[in-house]
């Protein structure tokens, strides 16, 4: 499984939406491990929410197949790159 992911950085700066995450919170929506050319200094070791392919396996492998699961979050990010469209 491979999600299309386009390193645009907007989930990262928004991450004040997701309750989950709110100890990485800067105190203005962006994740303190987001750096500047928008990657994550931990990827290796982020937090399973922010990790598409183990929430799959994690919670929504019962429910939808791994095709569904990654339309939905596409579906998901351009949601918010529409939201918060610069």
């Amino acid at each position: 499984m491979i999600f299309p992911c386009d390193k645009c950085g907007i989930c990262c700066n928004h991450i004040n939406e997701i309750p989950e995450l709110h100890l990485y919170d800067l105190g203005n929506g962006r994740c303190i491990h987001l750096t500047d050319n928008n990657l994550c200094d931990i990827y290796e070791t982020r937090p399973d929410i922010c990790n598409v392919e183990v929430m799959y396996m994690k919670k929504f492998c019962f429910d939808m197949s791994e095709d569904e699961y990654i339309k939905a979050n596409v579906a998901g990010c351009n949601a918010l790159k529409q939201k918060y469209k610069e």
